[in-house]
């Protein structure tokens, strides 16, 4: 749903109250604390009373939209704008787009991605998956300092991408992705993520790096391209798709956040990933509504 059509439909809070009520309840309220379905409106608000434990409740109980001041038709026009940014969008300009501070918007934007968090009883990936690693964060000569802090406490001599943070990537060819964030890129690491996300009859696709070796004893195939010798494609298999999500994922991360915290890096993949798995749905509005209003989320 694009901007207008969001001003539009949900000009003021009760519009907004009335379309999320519909949503989570489908007509028939039901007290978040009891659950039970006995009660009444109350006069003048957008409040229900409950008859069996007599608290007084509002669809708003529960979900991301919850202890918050700032008024919903804004909470529905920075969905809108979120999932309308394709590289993603800074707090900073969605503050001025909302007209909030900063703080706020960002405070909303963490909230907005916590329901963007893809379910973990969702289909098992088959046909050809691809998978490969990644790493985020800035140059090198901007860590100098954490680095010889970390070898005068460790005696480890660090090298590579240790001054960066290990992202996996697994692509179902059939268009879902999945990104986590690991301490280290390893087999041990990565492994049982494959496990728990691609089916046994999958086929799966990666380089040649040592974390994935041994999987062709689990799964129905493993193509692994040597890319050390310029082997990027052989026949279908190949990880080019996953190759040019990371060149978005990072082109998002550097261009409009520049920088994220290791701490909250997952829940700007989390981001990412919804925008990718539902790319061709246009109730994606519809649906990151349905999961704001669902209390696991929060």
């Amino acid at each position: 749903m694009n901007i207008l059509e969001v001003i539009t439909r949900f000009p003021d809070q009760e519009s907004c109250i009335n379309h999320l009520e519909v949503l989570r309840w489908h007509g028939k309220p039901q007290c978040p604390y009891c659950k039970s379905e006995q009660s009444s409106k109350r006069t003048g608000t957008q409040r229900h009373q409950c008859h069996s434990c007599n608290s007084a409740y509002s669809v708003l109980v529960g979900t991301i939209f919850e202890s918050t001041k700032l008024e919903l038709p804004k909470w529905f026009l920075a969905i809108s704008l979120i999932l309308n940014a394709k590289k993603g969008l800074s707090s900073r300009q969605l503050s001025r787009d909302l007209g909030i501070n900063r703080n706020t918007a960002w405070y909303l934007q963490m909230r907005i991605r916590e329901a963007m968090r893809e379910g973990g009883d969702q289909d098992l990936f088959k046909g050809i998956v691809e998978i490969d690693e990644t790493y985020i964060g800035g140059a090198q000569r901007n860590h100098a300092k954490r680095k010889r802090q970390a070898r005068r406490e460790s005696g480890l001599n660090y090298t590579g991408m240790q001054h960066k943070q290990a992202v996996v990537g697994l692509l179902e060819r059939e268009g879902r992705i999945k990104l986590q964030v690991v301490e280290k890129a390893n087999g041990q690491n990565i492994k049982p993520i494959i496990e728990q996300s691609v089916s046994k009859d999958a086929s799966l696709v990666t380089d040649g790096f040592g974390g994935y070796a041994g999987l062709d004893k689990t799964y129905k195939e493993h193509q692994v391209l040597n890319k050390e010798k310029e082997e990027y494609v052989r026949g279908e298999y190949h990880t080019n798709t996953l190759e040019g999500f990371w060149t978005l994922l990072k082109r998002g991360i550097y261009g409009q956040y520049h920088k994220v915290s290791v701490t909250h890096l997952q829940s700007y993949l989390n981001e990412f990933t919804f925008k990718y798995n539902h790319r061709e749905n246009k109730s994606n509005f519809e649906l990151l509504l349905n999961r704001s209003l669902m209390p696991s989320v929060i």
